[in-house]
């Protein structure tokens, strides 16, 4: 539960410092997965495979400066300890919360038997969409 309110509160605090030339993906499921599912996908086999430049490629610059690499290896341990491997991911909807996007997937992990929910933050800038936050809780 630490390192979760510790996620919660980084993210918090890009959302509050991101600039606001920002706006939300899609306008509908179909258009908000077809943007937010290969980003995820990325993060997914990038924390998978322990590979930081794949898991941080669409982050914007404060996240990045948020979860060094370092810091990634530090939290992809804890998760992996606490909930296994990534195994699967279910759509579950979208919100539009001001200029960003947030994405919601019911997941699967080898150890936990409960479902863990993948919160993904998402806000467009100029022709990129940039994650803003990450969680699994």
């Amino acid at each position: 539960m630490q390192l979760v309110r510790c996620l919660v509160i980084l993210t918090v605090a890009f959302l509050a410092l991101s600039p606001a030339v920002a706006d939300v993906i899609g306008q509908n499921d179909k258009e908000v997965q077809a943007i937010a599912n290969p980003i995820l996908d990325g993060l997914l086999t990038g924390f998978s495979n322990g590979n930081y430049a794949l898991y941080s490629k669409n982050f914007d610059d404060t996240l990045k400066d948020a979860i060094p690499e370092k810091k990634f290896k530090q939290v992809r341990a804890n998760i992996l300890q606490k909930l296994g491997k990534y195994q699967s991911r279910t759509y579950l909807g979208f919100e539009q919360k001001g200029n960003f996007t947030v994405v919601l997937w019911k997941g699967r992990f080898s150890k936990v038997e409960d479902d863990v929910t993948i919160k993904l933050v998402v806000s467009k800038r100029g022709n990129k969409v940039l994650v803003l936050g990450l969680w699994f809780q």
